[in-house]
């Protein structure tokens, strides 16, 4: 596949060429897992890729469960289907497993030391620092990664950047091999088709836990010799397919879903779209399936930054796309 092919199958199954008239939840479970260290993020994500989407709506699945936030994939905050949510922990915890048995400190009394009710994290890691025994900021930091945190739904008024408290799960987490192999599958659906680097550093998985879920991949060989895997009838688009503008938030997974981001970032914006020093991407747009420019808004106002001219018409279709977005996010 070209580079042209993967980008415009990327946007397919990221809901990007047309937005979907499904609900939040559903989206959600399509999407494995949406960046969330960036409050706005997830609804911003969730805006651009669903027809009819509101703050409320994304509000109201919180508030149901049906979508959770917690710390998994690379030991960041994400949004996960609640259905989900247990074979994501299931393979994150079990990835730390040899790091969290060097540390010395036993995690079943840290589990049982936790109460039900809801803590914040600096209580937390008082608590966990007690039972634990240590003061030592990264073993408490570890210990706490292999026990399956969530938070509970956002509180206060959008945007939501107040952090809120963390509840301990208490229910049986699945098998970890068959849960990495479940989401690796469900990664290859939304991301791919990927390398087993991009595999890697989507889910930040030990190889011994994708290993076994690409023997049940189909695998090619793409234009640039490297192997790819994809599910067997996974949707493919055609390279001549229109894309339209979209508005991606910052630390949108299709950004950061790849280890080789040039199906989606061009290799002269790399640098412009990460910040290095603090590991941050910025809020972008896309013109013809690729990051073009980035926006931000401040006092209520849209500022739009191509990182090249843009022709008239397509300049047209950025701010219209623009405003819309604006809508979306003072309303």
């Amino acid at each position: 596949m070209t580079v042209r092919e993967l980008n415009r199958t990327l946007l397919l199954r990221q809901m990007l060429l047309e937005r979907a008239r499904i609900s939040v939840p559903k989206a959600v479970v399509k999407l494995v897992a949406l960046q969330a260290q960036y409050a706005p993020s997830p609804y911003v994500a969730l805006w651009t890729r669903l027809e009819g989407a509101t703050k409320a709506r994304v509000d109201r699945a919180f508030a149901r469960g049906s979508i959770v936030n917690a710390g998994t994939l690379r030991s960041t905050l994400h949004v996960m289907a609640r259905a989900e949510y247990p074979f994501i922990a299931a393979a994150y915890i079990d990835g730390q497993r040899g790091r969290v048995a060097n540390l010395g400190v036993d995690i079943e009394s840290l589990r049982t030391a936790v109460p039900d009710e809801p803590l914040g994290g600096a209580e937390t890691r008082r608590l966990a620092a007690h039972a634990l025994g240590t003061d030592d900021e990264w073993t408490i930091a570890f210990a706490l990664r292999a026990l399956p945190f969530v938070r509970v739904p956002p509180i206060g008024p959008w945007p939501h950047t107040k952090p809120p408290p963390y509840v301990l799960r208490r229910d049986p987490l699945p098998d970890p091999v068959e849960a990495a192999i479940r989401v690796v599958r469900a990664y290859v659906a939304a991301y791919g088709p990927a390398t087993r680097d991009d595999i890697e550093q989507y889910t930040g998985f030990r190889i011994r836990q994708i290993a076994p879920a690409l023997d049940r991949l189909r695998d090619f060989e793409g234009e640039d010799g490297r192997t790819y895997y994809d599910l067997a009838r996974a949707p493919v688009a055609d390279a001549r397919v229109r894309a339209p503008v979209r508005f991606l938030p910052a630390f949108d997974s299709i950004i950061l879903a790849h280890r080789d981001r040039s199906r989606i970032v061009p290799s002269e914006y790399i640098e412009t779209v990460f910040n290095k020093k603090n590991a941050t991407t910025k809020n972008t747009f896309t013109v013809d399936g690729f990051v073009a420019g980035a926006w931000r808004i401040e006092k209520g106002k849209l500022s739009v930054e191509p990182f090249a001219p843009l022709p008239p018409k397509v300049r047209r279709e950025v701010d219209a796309e623009g405003r819309r977005l604006l809508a979306y996010y003072v309303s």
